[in-house]
């Protein structure tokens, strides 16, 4: 005679003990994937303010050999995006410093009364900022007579 063992319906403890095991590991699963997610945004953004200074240092470069002289002042207060020729696809444009608190999370912009350009995170945890608005702000610097355009953050910030 054949016995079919396992085939016999769960005890109530049985299936509590399996729903808990379950939503631990759910639980663990959406919290690294949170933890990955903010790791990305931050990843993201510091890949597009390297990309930006590398194609405003391009431009400078090449002003600089077709024999172009540039105001070091204007650079600091020009938008770092046009400076690169860099177009965006979460840059909400040139705005008045009243305008920047409209912008989305993930999105960037150009303070045009501050000179500054703003980055508005997604996901803030883990960010800690100094600025009010919890933005992160950058600012242009240009080293004199050299090639150096670097942005620097305007507040000081951290994120973990």
């Amino acid at each position: 005679m054949l016995r079919i063992y396992g085939r016999r319906p769960l005890t109530r403890l049985e299936a509590a003990l399996y729903a808990g095991f379950t939503a631990v590991l759910i639980a663990i699963f959406l919290e690294r994937v949170l933890a990955y997610m903010v790791f990305a945004e931050r990843m993201a953004m510091e890949a597009t303010v390297n990309q930006v200074m590398s194609g405003a240092n391009r431009r400078l470069a090449y002003d600089l050999l077709r024999g172009a002289r540039h105001d070091s002042e204007a650079w600091k207060r020009r938008n770092p995006f046009e400076l690169a020729g860099i177009a965006h696809a979460n840059f909400a444009g040139e705005l008045d410093t009243a305008q920047v608190q409209g912008i989305g999370g993930g999105a960037w912009a150009f303070d045009r009364e501050r000179g500054e350009l703003i980055y508005r995170p997604r996901l803030r945890i883990g960010l800690q900022t100094s600025d009010p608005d919890g933005v992160l702000r950058f600012r242009g610097s240009l080293a004199s007579g050299a090639l150096g355009y670097t942005l620097v953050p305007a507040t000081s910030y951290q994120w973990d």
